[in-house]
């Protein structure tokens, strides 16, 4: 009755996967099984298992902190960190995993950067318009 915006994250979730689970075994099952047959070329049944259930849960523990950060800062301040998150895991990924960037990727790096942020703070710019309309035309009443 009185679920909190986490909790129903977590709900709804858990019943996404459970519901999906039988149709994404019928429609990928195909394709399934060759790349698993190539990830036993490298690594252990129990390898690909651990990192695959922990590359879900870690996911899924980002998204739920993204609730849980939603309660407690301003949606611009979490629109700003978002970016961030991604410049870091953009200079990250060259870093780290050597991943080379094209003069094409850097273009769209830097195209697609400041345009989620730009995004994000004109939907909450429109959205609290849109809401301080709404609550005039309520006490107009």
């Amino acid at each position: 009755e009185n679920i909190s915006a986490p909790n129903l994250f977590a709900v709804v979730t858990g019943m996404a996967f459970f519901a999906l689970l039988p149709v994404s075994i019928a429609v990928e099952w195909s394709r399934y099984l060759p790349v698993w047959q190539a990830a036993m070329e490298t690594y252990s049944a129990s390898a690909v298992l651990y990192l695959s259930l922990s590359a879900g849960l870690f996911h899924y523990l980002n998204n739920e902190v993204m609730y849980l950060a939603l309660d407690k800062v301003h949606p611009v301040t979490l629109a700003v960190g978002n970016t961030l998150k991604r410049v870091f895991i953009l200079v990250a990924s060259v870093v780290i995993f050597h991943t080379t960037m094209t003069p094409t990727s850097i273009i769209g790096a830097s195209i697609a950067i400041p345009g989620t942020l730009v995004y994000s703070l004109t939907k909450q710019y429109y959205d609290n318009k849109a809401a301080k309309a709404s609550a005039l035309a309520t006490s107009d009443k």
